[in-house]
């Protein structure tokens, strides 16, 4: 006698292939009265969009890394630079509300 969950399985797995082919024969169908013009401009739509989708994403994280570099750059050659203008203004502030007699 074989196992109850392997029987489970057996029936789910048959279940899902049969939907998966009444799925398949509908598109099909359906294909088959939708004209051809159609047809292929649906599928240049599908080839664009499967195109462009990964270079929106390699563009996206190239320009994040960029921008992340510079940022680095830009900090890192900054840190060895004293701040003329942030000093001046502290000091200036201190001095004007420190209570000297």
């Amino acid at each position: 006698m074989k196992n109850s969950a392997s029987q489970y399985l057996y029936s789910v797995f048959r279940q899902v292939a049969q939907e998966f082919r009444q799925i398949g024969q509908k598109v099909g169908t359906r294909l088959l009265r939708t004209p051809l013009p159609k047809v292929l401009m649906v599928c240049i739509a599908l080839a664009l969009l499967i195109t462009i989708i990964p270079l929106i994403i390699t563009l996206f994280v190239v320009f994040v890394l960029i921008k992340l570099f510079l940022a680095v750059f830009t900090m890192g050659s900054a840190q060895g630079k004293p701040k003329a203008r942030g000093e001046t203004i502290n000091a200036v502030y201190i001095e004007r509300h420190t209570d000297r007699p």
